[in-house]
């Protein structure tokens, strides 16, 4: 066989030493340097590339099997460019340049890991300092969906951020440049879709209840009344909170087979109320 001329050899060469650099740049998900479980809680604690420093914690109303064989806990550090941030983001919403932290929560579909409600995830990290003028916000995406805010607290210290979940996946702390209205219009869209989607799950008369203090919600956001519309989500967190999984199904499992539509609701209520008291 022919041998390649010289310019063509050298060409190869270097085009499979610049795919071996671009593969061994990309940036690899670590587990934690510490991770403690007790008492339905989970501690986490990542030290990432670039100096960048962050505490997880979770913590459910009630769970089983949990323990760090069943619920693997892991960081990557991405470019703000990276396709699986930039194709999964709403309009106006743009990834933090500077911590592009993106954690996974992965329960073993195996083990019988399972909580009941919402669930409280919190990020605390001295790489960004809190500004209440910068609209930073916890996010989630499951399975590959689109992201979405999930915020129900954001403080100092050096920046801490809080939100709640009905479900396990990855989350990541996001520039939320969309205007007030449009927020709060998303989340109060994403919470009649939940409850909708899930009616042949609920009891009669609390699907009816439900559907209308839904109501008396986006009536009150239409007049824009939004002390009538913090009302009605407090009605409506009030009125979950105190039902049980007797009436309404409640558990989150890992191998995904049931809705966790207490969970679920709770979750965007409770990221609704801190958009609504932070108007």
């Amino acid at each position: 066989m022919k041998a390649l001329p010289d310019s063509i050899r050298s060409s190869l060469v270097l085009c499979t030493l610049l795919l071996c650099f671009i593969s061994g740049a990309r940036a690899q998900a670590v587990p934690p340097n510490t991770v403690t479980f007790s008492n339905h809680q989970v501690q986490a604690s990542f030290t990432l590339p670039s100096s960048l420093d962050l505490a997880v914690s979770l913590e459910f109303e009630q769970a089983i099997g949990l323990h760090a064989a069943n619920l693997m806990l892991t960081a990557e550090v991405l470019s703000p460019t990276d396709p699986r941030i930039v194709d999964r983001l709403p309009a106006a919403v743009t990834a933090v340049s500077s911590f592009p932290v993106l954690v996974s929560v992965v329960p073993d579909p195996l083990q019988g890991f399972a909580f009941a409600g919402a669930a409280s995830i919190e990020f605390y990290t001295q790489a960004l300092h809190y500004d209440s003028n910068i609209p930073w916000r916890l996010f989630t995406s499951h399975d590959g969906d689109t992201f979405e805010d999930i915020t129900t607290l954001t403080t100092a210290g050096s920046y801490r951020a809080r939100g709640s979940t009905g479900r396990f996946s990855d989350f990541l702390i996001l520039l939320d440049s969309r205007a007030p209205h449009t927020i709060i219009s998303h989340k109060v869209q994403r919470l009649s879709e939940t409850i909708y989607d899930n009616q042949e799950l609920l009891p009669a008369p609390l699907a009816l209840t439900l559907d209308t203090l839904l109501r008396t919600l986006q009536t009150a956001l239409l007049l824009l009344n939004n002390q009538a519309a913090l009302l009605a989500t407090d009605e409506l967190i009030s009125l979950l909170e105190n039902t049980s999984g007797s009436v309404i199904p409640d558990v989150w499992r890992a191998d995904g087979a049931i809705t966790n539509v207490r969970g679920e609701l709770l979750a965007r209520l409770y990221t609704l109320r801190y958009s609504l008291r932070t108007l």
